[in-house]
């Protein structure tokens, strides 16, 4: 509707004008004095728009002809555009012909003036090769002259190191043989010092083991006695039931360690047993620990047995 009031002004102006002159003689033709009451239904005003189709049809006529303007300015832009296109794809071939032209021209040049310089090039490397067989010749001559007079300085030289080379291999012979009669005899003293030394490291050897093993025994005895005194054996443990305890030991001080840890690894049977064993273990801290290097990693981890007392 407000395209067609904007379109259609003087229309829509005078349909206005019309609906209020029959509003107004409407109510010139009502008896306001009549004692009747009037019940006046509610009248729906309809608006009406005169619409001029000449002029819808002007307008329409005018968006034509602007869109077919617009249509021939774009084609009329387009064609321009085809035709610079195509002016400057003429304008670049011509331009690389001529770039073409000129580079097989410089390419001609180039090729004629290497021509020039190989011929001139192959001139003196011929005059060069004749002076260089020239100066060959002479040296050859020279050099033969040379080598004559060296053969013979060198025959006598040679005759004179291999007199000295044969006195050489005698007296390197005489000293080969002192040499193999030492080292023979240096080898034998060596095996035989060699032995000595192997059989007091395995004295040694034994011998520390069995410290080892003695010191072991003791620290073993040592940790399962003082277990042994803190441990409240329960009742009623039947006798050759053995309760196998896995400890795990920290150096605190020389000679003695703490409990880390103390688990049962098989059950004693008895909840109440396993836990008596384990905490005998921890009344028994500080435990006591082997000094020996060689002991002490073997001591950080051990189980213990626990029998019921005979």
């Amino acid at each position: 509707m407000f395209k067609i009031l904007r379109d259609n002004p003087k229309a829509f102006i005078l349909a206005l004008v019309i609906h209020l002159l029959m509003m107004v003689a409407l109510s010139f033709s009502v008896d306001w004095h009549s004692e009747d009451t009037l019940v006046a239904s509610e009248v729906k005003v309809i608006q009406a728009v005169m619409i001029d189709e000449s002029k819808i049809r002007a307008e329409d006529e005018r968006k034509k002809k602007i869109e077919q303007e617009k249509q021939r300015q774009l084609e009329e832009e387009k064609r321009k555009k085809a035709e610079q296109e195509k002016k400057r794809k003429e304008d670049e071939a011509r331009k690389q012909r001529e770039a073409e032209e000129r580079k097989q021209a410089e390419l001609k040049k180039k090729q004629e003036a290497e021509k020039q310089r190989k011929i001139e090039v192959e001139r003196k490397r011929k005059l060069d090769e004749q002076k260089k067989a020239e100066e060959v010749r002479k040296k050859q001559a020279a050099e033969e002259k040379r080598q004559a007079e060296e053969e013979a300085k060198r025959k006598a030289e040679a005759e004179k190191k291999r007199k000295l080379e044969a006195e050489r291999k005698r007296k390197a012979e005489e000293e080969r043989k002192r040499k193999a009669e030492e080292e023979a005899r240096r080898a034998e003293e060596q095996r035989i010092m060699q032995e000595q030394i192997a059989a007091e490291q395995a004295a040694m050897a034994a011998a520390k083991e069995r410290a080892l093993a003695n010191e072991r025994d003791r620290y073993m005895v040592q940790i399962q006695q003082r277990v042994r005194e803190r441990w409240i054996e329960p009742l009623n443990w039947p006798k050759g039931h053995i309760c196998p305890v896995q400890v795990r030991l920290v150096p605190s001080a020389a000679g003695v360690a703490r409990v880390m840890d103390a688990r049962v690894v098989r059950s004693c049977g008895s909840e109440l047993f396993n836990r008596s064993v384990e905490n005998a273990v921890y009344s028994a801290e500080p435990l006591p620990f082997p000094k020996s290097p060689e002991l002490m990693n073997e001591f950080r981890e051990l189980t213990l047995n626990f029998r019921p007392k005979e």
